[in-house]
C-alpha cells in the first residue's frame, strides 16, 4: 500500500482554508501539509489551533506570494510515496482517498477529468503525481511569480522529461469555491489574469522550445530574467497585445553551468504574411556573429 500526502498553502486565504482544510482531513491521508507563506491571516496559527495533526510550514522572508516556492516547500517536508497539490479554494468530496489508493498509477500524474468536455479552470492547478517524479523534473520552477502558469509548466516537463502519461480523477471528487479574480491576484504585481496567461504562454514555449533543441534547462536567475522581460514587454498594455517581438543578447541567459546561452533568443507573435495572416507566436534564435561579439564588451 502507497502513501499519499495532501500538500495546500496559502496567502490571505484563511476563511477558504476554514471551509476546505476540515475537508482533507476528513479524507485521511497519512500526511496533511499547509505552507503558511506570510499570510496576513496568521492561518498557521489557526491550523496549529484547530487541526494539530497537520503539518505546518512557515514562510517568513517573501512579502509576495511564490506559489511555485511555497508548493516546492511543502514537497519537501513530505515522506509519502504520492504528492497531492490542492489549492486553498478546493473542497475534497468523501471518497476521493479512496478512489486514490485503487487507481493510481505510477507511470501517470492526475489532473481532474473534464466536466461538461472540457477542464475547469478553477481545478486546474489540483493534481498527482509521485515524488519520486516530482524530484527527478526539479518540482515547481519558482520562476513564476504571477498568477497562473506553473500547472501548465509542470504538466509539460512530467510528460516531456519524467515520461509520464496525463490521466484523469474524477472531477466530482474536487468542489472549488467560486471567487473573483481581484483574490487571485492580490498579491502579484499583474491584476490583469489574461495577461498575465500571455506572459506565462510564452515563457512556457520559450522554455519548450530550448529543450527541444537540447537546451538543457537555464539557471533560476536566467528563467526569472527570461520572464521578467517577457512581462515587462507584455505588460504595459491594458489588454494583451496582438502582436510583439522581443529580443535577448547572448550574454542575458546562462545555463545552469554558468555558460551564457550564446545566441540570440527572438519571442514574437507577427502575422504569418506580413500584414495578413493568422498572428501565431514564435520562437527562434539566431547564432551569434563575430561583430555581435566584439561589440558585445562596448554594450552595444
Amino acid at each position: 500500500m502507497f502513501s499519499i500526502a495532501f500538500i495546500t498553502t496559502c496567502k490571505g486565504r484563511l476563511h477558504h482554508i476554514e471551509q476546505t482544510l476540515p475537508t482533507l482531513v476528513a479524507e485521511a491521508p497519512a500526511q496533511i501539509i499547509l505552507v503558511d507563506y506570510g499570510c496576513p491571516d496568521n492561518t498557521a496559527d489557526w491550523v496549529e489551533l484547530h487541526f494539530p495533526q497537520v503539518d505546518v510550514v512557515r514562510v517568513k522572508d517573501d512579502s509576495g506570494f511564490c506559489l511555485p516556492r511555497a508548493r516546492n516547500m511543502g514537497a519537501a517536508i513530505a515522506d509519502a510515496t504520492w504528492l497531492c497539490f490542492i489549492d486553498a479554494d478546493i473542497e475534497a468530496t468523501p471518497g476521493w482517498l479512496t478512489w486514490m489508493t485503487a487507481n493510481l498509477d505510477t507511470d501517470h500524474f492526475y489532473l481532474a477529468s473534464q466536466d461538461d468536455c472540457q477542464r475547469r479552470p478553477e481545478v486546474a492547478g489540483t493534481f498527482l503525481c509521485t515524488r519520486q517524479a516530482f524530484e527527478a523534473i526539479g518540482g515547481y520552477d519558482e520562476a513564476f511569480r504571477g498568477w497562473g502558469g506553473e500547472d501548465t509548466d509542470i504538466y509539460t516537463r512530467l510528460a516531456e522529461l519524467a515520461y509520464l502519461n496525463c490521466a484523469s480523477y474524477p472531477h466530482g471528487y474536487v468542489k472549488p469555491i467560486t471567487h473573483d479574480d481581484a483574490q487571485r491576484t492580490a498579491f502579484h504585481t499583474i491584476k490583469d489574469v489574461r495577461i498575465q496567461s500571455q506572459i506565462n504562454r510564452c515563457y512556457i514555449k520559450t522554455k519548450q522550445y530550448l529543450r527541444r533543441r537540447g537546451i538543457p534547462e537555464l539557471s533560476l536567475h536566467s528563467r526569472q530574467h527570461l520572464l521578467t522581460r517577457i512581462g515587462n514587454a507584455l505588460s504595459q498594455n491594458r489588454k494583451p497585445p496582438k502582436t510583439f517581438s522581443i529580443h535577448l543578447r547572448p550574454d542575458e541567459l546562462t545555463r545552469t553551468n554558468g555558460e551564457p546561452l550564446g545566441f540570440v533568443l527572438e519571442i514574437s507573435r507577427l502575422r504569418s504574411f506580413g500584414l495578413f495572416g493568422a498572428r501565431k507566436t514564435r520562437i527562434r534564435t539566431r547564432a551569434t556573429s563575430l561583430m555581435d561579439r566584439l561589440l558585445r564588451p562596448f554594450g552595444v
